[in-house]
């Protein structure tokens, strides 16, 4: 039972960081929540495609993680996966654009 739930929810962590990386790769020419432009701001359309490309793979590999089922796989990919969205919301804010 146990290792059904850590399956499920490695499953779903994989999918929100695959969809998290689709969507910064696919609004890089689009304002994102008003607040942010990388239209007037090349910095954050390459942060923002750096982002996509790291979330991406992060997604994949911590969905492939989940179906091997190798435990030391599966905590090194959540344990990276925390780490890397923790900086990112970090850094992201830098490029805020007050009005």
């Amino acid at each position: 039972m146990k290792e059904m739930l850590t399956l499920g929810l490695t499953l779903v962590l994989g999918l929100i960081l695959f969809y998290m990386g689709f969507y910064l790769f696919t609004h890089r020419t689009k304002t994102l929540f008003g607040v942010f432009s990388p239209k007037d701001d090349p910095a954050l359309k390459k942060a923002m495609t750096l982002w996509a490309y790291i979330l991406t793979i992060l997604g994949v590999l911590t969905i492939i993680a989940a179906f091997l089922g190798i435990l030391a796989f599966q905590i090194t990919m959540l344990i990276l996966d925390a780490i890397l969205v923790f900086i990112m919301s970090i850094l992201m804010p830098t490029y805020l654009r007050m009005p």
